[in-house]
């Protein structure tokens, strides 16, 4: 089957209108389903090698009514400002922006009511040689604190080199801080613990934390740590090496500094040694959130019915760096009126 895409109706939302669902697919057998809610990557299927049946990639629920419910950013769009922001607030120009607190005295993912908790309304696109899904909505001035009117687009898009791109744009009305990434958990067997998946990852550097997990502002080299993963090796082993912020945290949590990487060649490369199956990300976004599903504890079911245990998921977030409004140092997240915030962010899978 060459390119296909559609959207169907499946379930509601709490007001009773139908979430609406985005399938793209490829001629290889590569299925891409989206949510208008939270923008959300709901699962990432390719068939298996030689059963031919599907394997879904990325952790997530079936039933859509699940994603209202608490759960752990599953696929979901993050933003207004992904990962932490220290003491809830923020400044620009003089002036003391404060986000309701979500994590202890820490706002997390753009706070209680971020955009992965909001409805996008969504467009279907086709062109030459990829289709896609466009998602947008409006973030009010002031919406959990931060200050312009925003205008979110993202644009998901699968062409037959299989190859799931995430296009990010936004606009403000008023100077503002803005950085957006997608939390997809990948698990590239499908089920079991990621921390046997082998990484390799251009990124010489690392964010050290506080206990509260904000950077303290140091950008540290990786050398002789548990975040070196600039030769290939799984997070199993890299979690042997003594380090007091890998055993804060029970794991991988962590902002890597990307390096420039050549022309064509992945920021970071997961692999899977038993299915053979491989994901390569590219991005134009200075740093890639490693996370190993640390918090995941059992208590919630995957598409298949079964829990969702500790490390069963493998997040890779590009983004920019948590808490860059309070370190002047980091690179900016400042968008005024005017001005369009970009962010690209491309998996290209091998099954």
């Amino acid at each position: 089957m060459p390119l296909h895409c559609e959207s169907d109706r499946i379930g509601q939302h709490d007001d009773g209108t139908p979430f609406e669902r985005f399938r793209l697919r490829n001629s290889a057998g590569m299925q891409v389903d989206i949510l208008d809610y939270g923008a959300t990557l709901q699962a990432l299927r390719v068939p298996d090698r030689e059963s031919g049946e599907p394997v879904n990639l990325v952790l997530g629920f079936n039933d859509p009514a699940q994603y209202l419910k608490p759960h752990p950013y599953f696929g979901a769009v993050v933003g207004r400002y992904a990962n932490r922001i220290g003491r809830a607030s923020l400044e620009l120009d003089g002036q003391t922006f404060r986000i309701p607190p979500n994590e202890g005295r820490n706002v997390l993912h753009g706070g209680p009511k971020g955009l992965s908790f909001q409805r996008f309304d969504g467009v279907l696109f086709e062109e030459a040689d990829r289709i896609g899904v466009t998602l947008s909505l409006r973030s009010p001035d002031g919406d959990m604190g931060f200050p312009g009117d925003l205008d979110v687009t993202v644009h998901y898009s699968l062409d037959e080199a299989n190859r799931l791109t995430i296009d990010y744009e936004a606009q403000s009305s008023k100077p503002t801080v803005v950085s957006l990434t997608n939390h997809a958990y990948f698990n590239l067997r499908g089920r079991g613990d990621v921390r046997d998946h082998r990484l390799e990852c251009a990124a010489g550097h690392y964010l050290v934390l506080d206990e509260a997990s904000i950077p303290t502002g140091t950008i540290a080299p990786v050398a002789e740590t548990p975040y070196d993963f600039l030769t290939p090796a799984t997070p199993r082993e890299r979690e042997q090496v003594p380090n007091e912020q890998l055993a804060r945290a029970g794991g991988h949590d962590v902002a890597l500094v990307l390096d420039k990487t050549p022309q064509g060649k992945p920021h970071a490369t997961l692999t899977e040694p038993r299915s053979g199956r491989r994901l390569d990300v590219f991005t134009d976004q200075p740093s890639l959130q490693l996370y190993t599903g640390i918090g995941l504890d059992g208590t919630l079911l995957d598409h298949d019915g079964h829990p969702i245990e500790a490390f069963g998921g493998l997040a890779l977030e590009a983004q920019q760096f948590p808490d860059a409004p309070n370190h002047s140092h980091f690179p900016s997240t400042r968008l005024d009126p005017g001005e369009r915030y970009r962010q690209h962010t491309c998996y290209r899978l091998t099954f």
